[in-house]
Formats: C-alpha cells, structure tokens, sequence
C-alpha cells in the first residue's frame, strides 16, 4: 500500500527554534513498503546557529514557531486510476487513490443495520460513477429484455396443456413430465455457471450466447420425430434459458440505480406473472387448432428480434476482470464445482423419477440413482467449502438468517407453484373431455391469483417497508386452497373450482418477489447478485423436486388403481392399461362404459393423491418462514441519493 510517512516535523531548507543537530535526525518519505527516501538534515554551521538561538527560547514557543514555519506540501490534483507522480529526483508521492487507503478510518458509527446497509450500497453505487441513461433509451431496453424473459419463462407452462396431445403422437404419457423437467433441470443447474460466466466474459456476450442457444434447442423441438429427441430439445433450450432467466435480472441492476430499480423489478415480476397465463393458453390452442409444434416455433422469430436489438442498442460497462487474459479468466471458473452440482442433481432427480415410470422404489436403479445422487451432491458442498477459490454458491449465504430461510421457502414455493400448472389441465382433460385450450381457460384463476398477489404485495412492500406480514400470509393462504384441490371430484361445480384455484394462487404470489426482496436486505451489496441467484436456484429445484414427486404419485397410483379395472374387463386389459401413455383411448367408441368410468375413477383417485400429496409442500412453506428476521427497509429503498 503506498504511503507517505514524515518521521520529523522539519523540512530541509527551513531552520527554527528548537532544530538542533542532536534532536534533528532524518525526514523519509516512504513510498510503498519498499521505497523509502531519507534525507540527511544535519547542517553544522546552521545546526549550532539554531542551536543557540533555540536556548533563548521557551519549549513551547519553539514548537509552536517550527509547526507555524513548515511549508505543507500541497496534496496534487491527480486523475483517478492514475499511477505514482514524481516531485522530484528523491520524493515521489502516491497517487490519490493510495493516499486515501492510507488516511486511517473515522470511528465507527453505531448505526441500525439497514441504515448501515443503506450506507453501504449509496457508496458502492456511488463509486461506480456511471451516468444514468437517457429514459426512451432505457424504458426500450427494459422492453426489449423483458421480451427476452417471456419467451424464456414461457416455456416453462407452454406445454402444460398440450402434454397430451404430444404424448398422443410419441405415444409415452409416463414421459410427459419430462417436457417439463428436462426444462427445469437444465436452466436450473446451469443458473449459477452463467452468473460466474457473465461476471469473467461479460453480460451482454454471455446472454446473447444464451439466447442463441435457446433458439438452437427451440427448433430441435419443433423438427423433433421422437420423444428423446423431443426432451434434448427441451433440455438445449433449458440451457439457454438459464442465462437469459438469470442475466435479465442482473443487467437491470447495472443499468439502473437502486433508488429506481424498484419499479422495473415489478415490470419483470409482471412478465413472469403473464407468462404463465399465457403459456398453458397458447400451448392449448396450438395443440388443438394448429399444431403443438408452433409452440416451439413461436419463440424462434420473437428471439431473433431480441438479438438484433441487444447488439444495437445496449451498451454495458466493462467488468473489471475483463482486463486480464482470457487464461486467466477461464481459470477462475469452479469447474470442479459445476460438474459435481449438474451431476448430483440429475442423479438424484432420477431416483425420483423412475418409479413413476414402472420402476419400483427397491430396484436397483433407483437406489444407485439417489445413493449416487446424496454422495455427489455432499462433496459439492466440501468441495465448495473447502478446495474451491471462486465457488460458484458462497457458502457464506447459508449462514445468513433471512437468506437460509428464504432458500427453504424458494425450494416449496417452486413445488407449490408448477405442480398445480401441470397437473389440473389433465383434470380437465381427462375427467372432463375437455380440450387443451379450455383447459387452460379453466387454469386462469390459478394464475391470475399468483399474478394479482405478487405485483401488489410488491407494491406494498416499496410503500411501506414491511414484508413479514405477506410472507406469512402467502403460504398459509396457499396451503389453504391446496387443501380444497383435494375436494374435487367429476361432480364439484365449477364456480368451486374457479374458487379453490383462485385460493392456491393468491397465496402462492407474494413470496415470488418478495423472497428476493428479503434475501438482498439481510446482505451486503457485494453479495446481492449472489443472493439473487441462489434463492432463484432453489425455486427451480423446488419446481423440478416437486414435479418428480407428483409424478412418481401420479403414476404409482394410476397403476395400482387400474389392476381391479383390468381384472374386471379382462377382454379390454390392454385398453385400460394403454390408457396410462394415452388418454384418448377412454373416449373411444369400442370402449364399454363401465370400463371408460373405471379408468376416469382410477385417474380421479390418483390426482386426489396429488393434491393431497401438496399440502405438506405448502406447509412447509409456511413454517420456513417463520424464522424470517424483520429488517426494516423504508430508510433502505429511500436513502438512496440521487446520482
């Protein structure tokens, strides 16, 4: 660190009272650690001739007369990020940056810890000196990146409703889930590498990259012949996904202050919301009027756009490691990490999955998969704690109260939230004979509630400052109307449907937004990015953990209850067993009523299994936030001066 260090308060050149050769010793400038400039003032006649003057003189006048007469060096007016300046041939002085590193630190002030918080970001904001950008360019851009984080989050509901008509075509109903998670799993796992990738390669690259890559799988899907071809696809295009889910939320942080970031975050949350209204709603009409495969296609024209318009028009500053070499750059990647998170989470999502598709909880492959899976993902964590320089989740974050308990309610949240998606359109479609379109219709109060919930308690939170109130609420709300899904049957009227749905979804909405919001107020702004990305990573894992559950349910159950249908209708037990992979068997002409009614039983019985099967996940919701640590935020999202 440099420094400049006077060891005595005479300067060569000056004479005064009291500066006698046995009390005047040495002056140094020092320069570093190293560099040290000493300067002899020992002056034989002149020392003797001060000498005698100084005894006729008081101590303290004599030092009050040599601090009045030595010359304050004049600090330079030196530019920022500038090297060392030289005054002369044996004096050299630090730049401004290095002087005030060593100028020692006021007393601490014992301030609340949001003010302290506050404090901090107006300083790490401040520091940065960017210029804000100029409205009509901005409001564009937020435009142009929210049609991003449509598309991307669209594709998480959009097959919802044409599951069945895809299964139809490949004929591999026990695979439909897979559409989903296969989505899921791959914008899950990757999530925390693009957030490292971003930082070392740049934003705008790395989601330009991502967007690419989501179109690339987009088409796979859409010229798929097979089902596996079908899930890589998904799984390419989840890829892709994870970087443009992950970076739309960064990059509006690095162009728009804090004090106004607030309302574009809501905008974000807005997109969220209507994409999943959307979703179920396209991919219905598609499969029922067009195709489902211009549910793949319908994001190819739409990311092509948002392409070119990222390249013409956003502008992101440079990050400072950008500087080094791209050697340097790739090494700071935790691969080590990576490898053993993406591995961990497929193996452990495949335990849950395969018995959903035949295989039994005690074969082979589903106790290697999940014994497999604890092993891997447990040597992440020490190897993320103990081998890995730059890992890719800060340990550290577990140790935080808020954000500890909002990673818990992030991981239920997901499962409560996608499980109804997917799995009240086969209600619709299978006890009801409805069609893919008026099964998501019938969606709407689901996510209509999620979309009201989550943009006002938003709202509310920006107003007044307090959040626990509606992160309490939300979950209990939701196990509430959970619980009523359960009371369905082939015979519930339909306002009690609209009704319980509207209830599932008006609890699910607030912790959408406001897990962030009480994840990014108990850290440090350094930490908020990081923040950011892990609570978004345990909402997906929830989404992709609670989807293989209900599916190894869903599918268990289906079985089981169809084994006295087909022992009843032994002529047609093939039918009733076709009727698992594809269910337009049941409407068939040939097909005898007491038959049709038997599978619709099986299948009534077997989602009752699901909803039920939900409840604890919004239970558990709701006692994950109870340990939730109030931290005030009014002084927070307002103390913020303007730049």
């Amino acid at each position: 660190m440099d420094s400049i260090d006077i060891t005595d308060r005479h300067v060569p050149g000056v004479t005064g009272p009291g500066s006698n050769a046995a009390t005047d010793s040495s002056s140094s400038i020092a320069v570093g650690s190293t560099t040290t400039t000493s300067v002899n003032r020992a002056n034989n006649a002149t020392a003797s001739s001060d000498a005698t003057t100084s005894t006729t003189t008081s101590a303290t006048t004599s030092a009050t007369t040599s601090a009045a007469n030595i010359p304050k060096l004049a600090e330079p007016v030196l530019p920022p990020l500038l090297d060392d300046y030289t005054l002369g041939p044996h004096v050299t002085v630090p730049g401004r940056a290095a002087m005030d590193e060593e100028r020692p630190p006021p007393p601490p002030e014992k301030v609340p810890v949001s003010r302290e918080l506050s404090l901090r970001s107006m300083n790490s904001e401040s520091s940065v000196g960017r210029r804000e950008m100029p409205l009509a360019r901005l409001l564009v851009i937020i435009g142009v990146l929210s049609l991003a984080l449509f598309i991307a989050a669209i594709d998480q509901t959009i097959v919802a409703t044409a599951t069945v008509r895809i299964s139809e075509e490949f004929d591999s109903l026990s695979m439909a889930p897979w559409l989903a998670n296969a989505y899921l799993l791959a914008s899950t796992a990757l999530q925390p590498i693009t957030g490292k990738l971003s930082d070392i390669l740049g934003r705008t690259q790395v989601l330009l990259a991502g967007i690419a890559v989501f179109t690339v799988g987009s088409i796979v899907c859409a010229l798929a012949r097979s089902i596996a071809v079908l899930l890589v696809g998904r799984g390419v295009a989840g890829m892709g996904a994870a970087a443009v889910i992950g970076l739309t939320l960064v990059i509006v942080s690095d162009i728009v202050p804090m004090r106004k970031r607030g309302p574009f975050m809501a905008v974000f949350s807005l997109v969220f919301s209507i994409s999943s209204v959307v979703g179920p709603l396209l991919g219905g009409l598609f499969a029922d009027r067009v195709s489902w495969r211009w549910i793949f296609w319908l994001s190819v024209p739409i990311a092509g756009l948002v392409i070119v318009a990222i390249l013409v028009l956003l502008r992101l500053p440079r990050q400072p490691h950008q500087a080094q070499t791209v050697w340097a750059r790739l090494r700071r990647i935790d691969y080590m990490g990576i490898v053993l998170l993406v591995g961990g989470m497929v193996a452990v999502l495949m335990g849950l999955t395969l018995p959903g598709a035949g295989r039994r909880w005690r074969s082979p492959e589903v106790i290697v998969c999940l014994a497999v899976g604890v092993f891997v993902v447990t040597c992440f964590f020490i190897v993320e704690a103990r081998l890995s320089r730059d890992p890719i989740v800060p340990l550290r974050l577990f140790r935080v109260r808020n954000v500890a308990t909002m990673m818990a309610a992030s991981f239920f949240m997901g499962a409560c939230m996608f499980t109804p998606i997917y799995y009240v359109p086969i209600y619709y479609i299978v006890v009801e004979n409805t069609s893919s379109t008026v099964a998501g219709i019938y969606l709407l109060p689901f996510v209509v509630g999620i979309m009201v919930t989550s943009i006002s308690s938003g709202v509310l939170v920006m107003r007044l400052g307090r959040y626990r109130p509606y992160m309490w609420a939300g979950p209990a709300v939701c196990t509430v109307g959970l619980g009523l899904l359960s009371l369905l049957d082939q015979d519930s009227p339909l306002a009690m449907r609209i009704c319980f749905l509207l209830i599932a979804g008006l609890g699910v909405g607030p912790l959408i937004q406001l897990s962030l919001i009480a994840g990014q107020a108990a850290v440090e702004p350094h930490d908020m990015a990081a923040t950011t990305a892990v609570l978004t990573f345990f909402r997906s894992v929830g989404s992709v953990f609670g989807m293989a559950v209900m599916q190894t349910i869903m599918s268990s159950s289906l079985r089981r209850h169809l084994r006295p249908v087909q022992i009843e209708f032994l002529e047609h037990a093939s039918d009733a067993l076709a009727a698992i992979d594809n269910p337009s068997v049941i409407y068939r002409p040939e097909i005898p009523g007491g038959l049709r009614h038997g599978i619709i039983d099986a299948y009534m019985r077997s989602l009752h299994l699901v909803f039920v099967a939900m409840i604890p996940f919004g239970a558990l919701m709701f006692l994950s936030t109870l340990p939730l640590k109030h931290i005030p935020l009014a002084r927070r999202l307002h103390a913020i001066p303007a730049e």
